[in-house]
């Protein structure tokens, strides 16, 4: 009796771990359109059936996805381009890999844009793993895709995370977490952000100065981007712009962040514009014929002004920090000759 319920367990781990693996493969290699729901969401149909303009695609993670994003404010800027949105929420380089052969194929982009967000791209590449401040499940959840790379599992995770959104009564979804401009509180701050600053209290600073591991994970990001534009034809003009984290902008972001449980003992080097993370990227992409695009000095100079960019209770940047974002962008592809409206 024994043996046979051992033999099953066994014969139902052997399945499970092919079903996996099958899945892996068929995700990485987008046999299906895994993210088509969001290019038609993120496009109108129109915008994706035209062909007879010129092209600028931009693919990143949720500040380049939606209707409320720079990508929307570039639209009526480029009447005579057709701007696509790849992007792709909740997502990093992996996935922008993944889609981009498809993508590329489909829409043969004159202009390309790929967005950075350093508050959390290199944690798509490697999440930060702590035993004793995390649940097994999210451990183990986070050890399946950074270490086994197992990167199916990040997607599954998150359609199911839209379904359970989308099978709550109203009641419920109204008081989900919401853009809200709402005042700074550690307990409605989005419990990912909570559970990673106290898993590695030192990771944005180890991010932002490009130290330890977090530089060998940037080297892999760097590693990213170079194969993400060899899709692109030889007359397409490359940019990368690298969104900051709202920490380095402002101490009043840093403040919050501090207050999550963030650890920073050199809060200069946070606040540099030239600071290690963009500077290594620029050089490492340098030969690539890619700009690299660093919205910072921007963004701490209206942050002085008094323009409140980010959410209090989100790491996103709110509609006025979007606008910024998009013109000084504009700027960049005019300065570039471009032709704007």
């Amino acid at each position: 009796m024994i043996k046979r319920f051992l033999f099953f367990g066994a014969y139902l781990l052997f399945c499970l771990a092919c079903f996996l693996l099958v899945f892996e493969l068929i995700y990485r290699y987008q046999l299906i359109d895994f993210f088509r729901p969001e290019l038609k969401a993120n496009n109108s149909a129109a915008d994706l059936r035209d062909s007879h303009r010129k092209t600028l695609m931009a693919m990143g993670d949720s500040f380049s996805a939606g209707s409320n994003t720079w990508v929307a404010f570039l639209r009526p800027k480029f009447p005579s381009y057709r701007i696509i949105s790849a992007a792709l929420s909740a997502t990093g380089i992996f996935e922008s890999l993944y889609s981009a052969p498809r993508r590329f194929r489909e829409f043969r982009p004159q202009v390309f844009i790929y967005q950075v967000y350093v508050g959390n791209d290199l944690q798509d590449i490697r999440r930060p793993l702590n035993r004793q401040t995390m649940t097994l499940p999210r451990y183990t959840y986070g050890f399946l895709c950074s270490f086994l790379g197992l990167r199916s599992l990040t997607f599954a995770n998150y359609r199911l995370a839209q379904l359970h959104l989308n099978f709550m009564p109203r009641k419920v979804q109204a008081k989900a977490p919401q853009f809200v401009d709402t005042p700074f509180s550690p307990a409605t701050y989005p419990l990912s952000v909570r559970i990673y600053t106290q898993a590695q209290p030192s990771d944005l600073e180890d991010t932002v100065l490009a130290r330890g591991e977090r530089g060998r994970d940037l080297a892999t990001l760097v590693d990213g981007i170079k194969k993400l534009v060899s899709y692109a034809g030889p007359e397409c003009r490359k940019y990368v712009v690298v969104v900051p984290d709202a920490g380095q902008v402002s101490d009043f972001y840093l403040d919050h962040l501090k207050q999550l449980g963030a650890q920073v003992n050199d809060p200069q080097g946070l606040h540099r514009d030239d600071y290690p993370f963009f500077v290594k990227l620029q050089e490492g992409l340098a030969d690539q014929e890619i700009k690299v695009l660093n919205p910072l000095p921007r963004f701490k100079e209206n942050e002085r002004q008094g323009r409140r960019l980010y959410y209090n209770n989100d790491s996103h940047l709110k509609p006025i920090g979007q606008s910024l974002l998009g013109e000084f962008i504009l700027e960049q592809l005019i300065a570039d000759g471009l032709p704007p409206k």
